[in-house]
């Protein structure tokens, strides 16, 4: 493909509402084209009205089977759930899931996504980026499979058993815009060095409110990369490279 289409995706929208804000200024005032939404907090409800607003927004499922409180019943999901009920805090902790359990859970946050939003995601992807595990990868592949919608190419591994399935994906995938690597120096860098074909540059942009700060060990830099994201530098850089911006729902 003689062209350059890179997906600007924001992880974790729903999660608290200064992410919810800081996502959806990124995309009205920015290059943020695309957002997965984390339908398990009590903030995915104010996501259909922002969206009404921004409807450019593509929205797909950031399946969350790490963090926080699950879908469904703890009873029914054992080896998802600690004591408490909770998910495990890493990917690490989903080793020993049952494949029947993540796929339940995976469908059910499906289920809450259509509504909430009234409609299927642009995509699916998950938090911790957890469908590099094979028992993930199947349940997101199956949502695939259901629903016709692109996954998220977390990982050499993932990419290829996306393409021997069919179902669409990116060319490459980028995740070093973070932490300390999030300024905008390091974001004009990865547009004006950007490839021919089709790449997500994964981003965690956010106004960081007391909710963030207290639930998550990443809150800072979220607004070092609201900052980015939203520079005339940044929108600068994808002109001068021939960048086209897009969603999910546009592959």
């Amino acid at each position: 493909m003689n062209a350059k289409r890179v997906i600007v995706n924001a992880d974790d929208l729903g999660r608290t509402p200064g992410i919810n804000r800081g996502i959806f200024k990124a995309h009205r005032e920015g290059i943020v084209t695309s957002a997965t939404l984390m339908v398990n907090y009590a903030a995915a409800r104010e996501v259909p009205g922002l969206s009404a607003e921004s409807p450019g927004l593509g929205i797909g499922l950031h399946v969350a089977l790490t963090g926080g409180a699950p879908a469904l019943p703890a009873e029914r999901i054992p080896s998802l759930v600690d004591a408490e009920g909770r998910l495990p805090h890493r990917p690490l902790g989903l080793a020993a899931a049952a494949p029947a359990e993540v796929l339940a859970e995976a469908r059910a946050q499906l289920k809450r996504f259509r509504e909430i939003m009234g409609r299927d995601p642009t995509h699916f992807d998950s938090h911790h980026n957890a469908h590099c595990l094979p028992a993930v990868l199947d349940a997101l592949v199956t949502l695939a499979w259901e629903t016709g919608r692109p996954v998220r190419a977390a990982s050499p591994g993932v990419t290829q058993r996306l393409r021997e399935e069919g179902i669409r994906t990116t060319d490459r995938f980028l995740e070093e815009f973070h932490d300390t690597r999030a300024t905008q120096a390091d974001l004009v860098r990865l547009l004006d060095e950007m490839a021919l074909g089709t790449t997500e540059i994964v981003c965690h942009p956010a106004v960081v409110d007391e909710e963030l700060r207290k639930t998550s060990t990443y809150a800072g830099p979220r607004a070092t990369e609201l900052d980015a994201l939203t520079s005339r530098e940044a929108r600068q850089s994808v002109q001068a490279a021939g960048i086209r911006l897009i969603h999910f729902g546009q592959l």
